[in-house]
């Protein structure tokens, strides 16, 4: 059902707090603290649907119109009661805090001031709130974006991603699709080489046809596509990104499945801190200046120093202009282990360098960003490479083997698109387990609070997937493995080691 502009505008008021025509709104907690409306928007207790979202040890009550101007009135379980509501009474309980029969409202909840026309919007809006149905659902379908590129230097591997899922979606409505709804794919294609993956993403959005978007592989652009999907309130599902970030989370709709490279150096350096104290007091950090690998750096120096290695070195360098003489200051220095963020290029560069200076170092290596350069590295540093992958073969259970092999037999695929196939399987794999508990009432708000109650759950190719309101990385951990030089073979060291807060 389509919404008239007032309704719009009310609609922004309810999920953001803010006054579509930039009046100011403003909410009063409590003895008189004074918020923006921003701070406290309906929707963060009520809910999108009104249906009452837990808060803080408070349940905040239903405000959908139906529930509100019930006839018999109301009854609360602290022993107010009330007359039924109506539209001016409503707006006088959002204004002044006031039932229908005056009585006070429980003092969590806030005391908005906006103008008469934000009122008048924010009403309309209420009296069909119960009535919206998200974007992409019907009665008998589940429409899922995915962006993709189909063009350019990632082209084969977005079209080897792209039909993996069509197949597995196809699969799936074969036997009955998840409570009598379809999953339809709708693929927002771009090129690649022309970075126009994020504007392909917004153009899906604003035709508001999909109900989350699935997967995704927009190199370059993953922040700013978790950040679309928080500002337009869809579920991001498994987007495929070599990284991920620390710090502030990229918002409650963004869920990924796998660890990327900064929680797989924190990894690495747990273990080196265990294993390799003895080699000296001194570690290095050597990365590119760039976001992603900035962030996984300082988390890593951050996990040193929590575990005693008080002299951590940091060496950054402008994209692409590493210089491998560096690794004749760090012998000069007596470092003994390294962390390398650098490419592949750039890795085989300096374990070059340090084979002419005669200097073995014990390297720290993210697999998603060395394998390569790892496996062809120089005899002489055999028994000091260390790499964190953030699954291993060994996690892929035979049925789930089964599957995808059968799905990945009718897709045109090289064997180097398997690590993405893997990955879009993987994310479909988790949304369509959280569909399935979420059940036939399906909204994206059930579905949120859904995959945050997903623990353990096996995709069947990687390691069991956890959520949580503060986890958005399923398999939060990785794997530490060394390379055996002479067979030129990669050896695990142990089993899976979760990465703890």
């Amino acid at each position: 059902m389509g919404l008239t502009a007032r309704e719009q505008a009310g609609r922004k008021i309810y999920l953001e707090g803010e006054s579509p025509t930039g009046r100011e709104i403003s909410a009063e907690i409590g003895a008189g603290a004074r918020l923006p409306g921003s701070a406290v928007p309906c929707a963060n207790c009520h809910g999108e649907e009104g249906r009452g979202r837990p808060e803080g040890g408070l349940l905040p009550p239903e405000i959908t119109w139906s529930q509100l101007t019930r006839p018999y009135g109301h009854h609360h379980p602290n022993g107010r009661r009330h007359a039924s509501f109506s539209d001016k009474s409503v707006a006088r309980a959002v204004a002044e805090g006031l039932d229908p029969d005056g009585n006070r409202l429980d003092p969590a909840m806030p005391r908005y001031s906006m103008s008469a026309e934000d009122m008048a919007s924010l009403m309309a809006y209420l009296q069909h709130l119960e009535a919206q149905g998200d974007p992409g659902l019907t009665e008998s379908e589940i429409r899922l974006g995915v962006v993709l590129p189909t063009h350019g230097r990632l082209g084969e591997a977005g079209r080897a991603m792209a039909g993996l899922l069509k197949a597995y979606c196809d699969a799936l409505n074969a036997s009955g699709g998840i409570h009598g709804r379809r999953l339809e794919l709708v693929l927002a294609e771009y090129d690649s080489d022309l970075g126009t993956g994020l504007a392909s993403a917004r153009e899906l959005l604003a035709r508001g046809s999909v109900f989350a978007l699935l997967s995704g592989l927009v190199p370059g652009a993953e922040r700013e596509l978790a950040a679309l999907a928080e500002q337009e309130r869809i579920p991001l599902i498994g987007p495929m990104t070599p990284w991920t970030w620390e710090g502030e989370p990229p918002g409650r709709q963004v869920f990924f499945t796998l660890s990327g490279v900064g929680e797989q150096v924190q990894v690495l350096a747990e273990y080196a801190a265990r294993e390799l104290h003895k080699q000296g007091p001194r570690v290095a950090i050597i990365h590119p200046e760039q976001a992603g690998l900035t962030e996984a750096a300082r988390a890593a120096r951050g996990r040193f120093r929590a575990h005693g290695w008080e002299q951590v070195e940091v060496l950054r360098y402008e994209r692409g202009s590493f210089d491998s003489e560096v690794a004749a200051r760090l012998k000069r220095s007596g470092t003994r282990v390294v962390l390398f963020l650098g490419n592949e290029e750039e890795l085989a560069g300096l374990m070059g360098k340090a084979r002419a200076l005669g200097w073995a170092p014990y390297l720290l290596l993210s697999g998603t960003l060395s394998a390569r350069a790892a496996a062809q590295a120089p005899a002489f540093l055999d028994g000091h490479l260390f790499l964190a992958y953030s699954s291993l073969p060994s996690d892929e259970k035979p049925e789930a083997v089964e599957s995808f092999n059968r799905l990945r037999a009718g897709v045109h695929a090289w064997e180097r698109h398997r690590v993405p196939q893997v990955s879009a399987y993987t994310a479909a794999a988790v949304l369509t387990e959280a569909l399935r508990r979420t059940g036939r009432q399906l909204s994206r708000a059930r579905l949120l609070s859904h995959m945050e109650k997903l623990y353990a759950f096996e995709p069947g190719l990687v390691p069991p997937v956890s959520y949580g309101p503060e986890r958005r990385v399923g398999a939060r951990g990785a794997y530490v493995v060394t390379v055996d030089l002479t067979t030129r073979t990669f050896r695990p060291l142990g089993g899976w080691r979760a990465l703890k807060p």
